[in-house]
This record gives C-alpha cells, sequence and structure tokens, in this order.
C-alpha cells in the first residue's frame, strides 16, 4: 500500500523531471544556434561531416525529451488513476532512462563544445 505522502511524492518528482527536459530542450535550441553560428563558410570535408552529426544528434535528442516527457506524463497520469497500485518499478525504470539519457546528453554537449573549440 501506498501512503498518500509517497504518491505526492512520486508525483512531484515526476514533474521536476518534466521541467528538467524542458530545460534541456531550450538548451538543444542554444546548441543549435551555436552550430548555425559556426557552420557557416566551413568548406573541410570532415568539419561538414561534424556539422550534420550533430544537427543530426540534436534533432534525435529533441525526439528522445518528448519520447520521455510523454512516457513521464503517461506514467503521472496511472499514478493519478491508480494511486493504492504500485508504481515504484515503472517509475525505477524511467528514472534510469533519465539518468541516462542526461548523461549521454551531457557528453554530447561536451563532444560538440570540443568540436567548435568552445
Amino acid at each position: 500500500m501506498v501512503t498518500l505522502e509517497q504518491h505526492h511524492q512520486l508525483i512531484d518528482e515526476c514533474k521536476e523531471w518534466v521541467s528538467n527536459l524542458k530545460d534541456l530542450k531550450d538548451e538543444i535550441a542554444v546548441l543549435r544556434s551555436e552550430l548555425y553560428a559556426f557552420a557557416p563558410g566551413k568548406t573541410e570535408h570532415e568539419t561538414l561531416k561534424g556539422i550534420e552529426h550533430f544537427h543530426n544528434q540534436f534533432h534525435i535528442q529533441s525526439i528522445n525529451i518528448h519520447d520521455l516527457k510523454h512516457e513521464i506524463k503517461h506514467h503521472i497520469q496511472e499514478a493519478e488513476h491508480h494511486p493504492n497500485f504500485g508504481h515504484r518499478i515503472p517509475h525505477h525504470n524511467i528514472k534510469d532512462k533519465l539518468d541516462l539519457f542526461t548523461k549521454n546528453f551531457n557528453e554530447l554537449e561536451e563532444e560538440f563544445h570540443q568540436f567548435i573549440g568552445k
């Protein structure tokens, strides 16, 4: 049986995750702007490949953020509709996905800044 306090903590944590993902989505917009400022006039083949790589990665990560937000919102709905049902395992699985995504995103951001020399 889940206590009311545990239930509220679970939902609050999920809402915090969604907020953090929104911040990461905003960060992608900043990274894209940096890429678009860096790209003009570049003609070296390897540099163009890198520009395309990061452009694609930023698009993919935007999709990943969308998918994670959708999964979290669905998890919140399930928790609100069935507050006494055990949600800890799905919650833990989403947390693992979010942690992995954040780790990979931070690595991508660092790799990108190395690429543009920032």
